[in-house]
């Protein structure tokens, strides 16, 4: 994962936004999955999981460990591996 999918992101317990928040999330054959919705850190400000938002209308989330997606932060994605 990248350093800055960790700038900005939420702790357990802040509630500001992710600036990753409203990354496209694709699996590894590039079908959109839904989009990131915030990034959990540990107590070691490391990113561990990333709630994800999917289906119709994005009614309902995810939590992907960090350890299987990839982001780009040029196109603003999150792959999953």
């Amino acid at each position: 994962m990248s350093d800055t999918l960790l700038d900005n992101t939420i702790t357990p317990s802040s509630t500001t936004p992710t600036r990753d928040a409203g990354y496209a999330v694709y699996d590894p054959v590039g079908q959109k999955l839904g989009s990131a919705e915030e990034v959990f850190v540990n107590w070691n400000e490391e990113p561990e999981y990333v709630r994800v938002r999917i289906g119709l209308f994005g009614r309902r989330s995810v939590i992907i460990p960090v350890q299987f997606a990839e982001v780009d932060d040029e196109r603003k994605v999150l792959v999953l591996k």
